[in-house]
């Protein structure tokens, strides 16, 4: 396959992932709750499970969170060639060390950790409509359940999110050191900065369904116009002058 063509399906199928992955986030844990709504969590089970988790799939049907689940873990594997682009950017004499190599596969790890991270929301939030709609009698089973799914989340999502924001981290300093082909002021506009900025954003936001996707969506917003940044901005850059380039 020719590189020039390397590089259009890789800009395509990362540009496609970040979609998928919004929409994943949306729909799996894309709500504004208020925790007070629900007093058997929010004060009855309020020293036996995470509040905000426990409230804040309560409201999504069993089909809305399987959706959300699955949309983004099953197009995970589309990030790998969003990865290997993000790489060609690397100088030519840069790409030897070994530092650069160890970013490459700690953003690879990054996306092979996303999809159980996120697909245990689904289960989260169905263990707590399990609790929240039963009988009382079957919630201390329920709740030691509801226990496990929730750690799992915490593992494996809080896992995924740091390496990811590490390899990030480290990229964002290849660019601004000079290391890759990109204008230095570009590294404020790779994914951990992008997700910063979301933060003042939101908090001046008023509470509604857009403040609850986006919050939840945010690191993958962030993906998304970072690559259509890559895409309209930086494309030209790849596509003649490294024709011959096979890496």
């Amino acid at each position: 396959m020719k590189y020039q063509l390397k590089i259009k399906l890789a800009f395509i199928s990362a540009i496609i992932a970040s979609i998928c992955w919004v929409i994943g986030d949306m729909f799996v844990a894309g709500f504004n709750v208020n925790p007070e709504k629900y007093p058997l969590f929010s004060q009855t089970y309020a020293d036996k499970v995470d509040v905000v988790l426990a409230t804040l799939m309560l409201e999504g049907s069993t089909e809305r969170l399987m959706f959300g689940a699955l949309i983004a873990a099953m197009t995970a594997v589309l990030f790998l060639p969003a990865i290997w682009l993000v790489y060609q950017y690397i100088k030519q004499e840069f790409k030897s060390k070994w530092i650069v190599w160890s970013n490459y596969y700690l953003l690879v790890l990054s996306v092979l950790l996303m999809p159980l991270g996120h697909a245990v929301y689904y289960y989260v939030g169905e263990i707590h409509k399990a609790i929240y709609f039963t009988d009382q009698i079957a919630h201390p089973y329920l709740l030691e359940i509801a226990k496990g799914f929730t750690m799992s989340l915490y593992i494996t999502w809080g896992t995924a999110i740091i390496v990811m924001f590490l390899g990030w981290i480290i990229y964002a300093i290849f660019i601004f050191t000079g290391k890759t082909s990109l204008p230095k002021w570009f590294g404020f506009f790779t994914p951990f900065f992008l997700t910063l900025y979301q933060h003042p954003i939101l908090y001046f936001m008023p509470s509604s369904d857009l403040k609850g996707w986006i919050t939840s969506a945010g690191f993958n917003i962030s993906y998304l116009i970072f690559f259509s940044l890559l895409f309209i901005l930086f494309r030209k850059q790849l596509l003649p002058s490294n024709s011959n380039n096979h890496d």
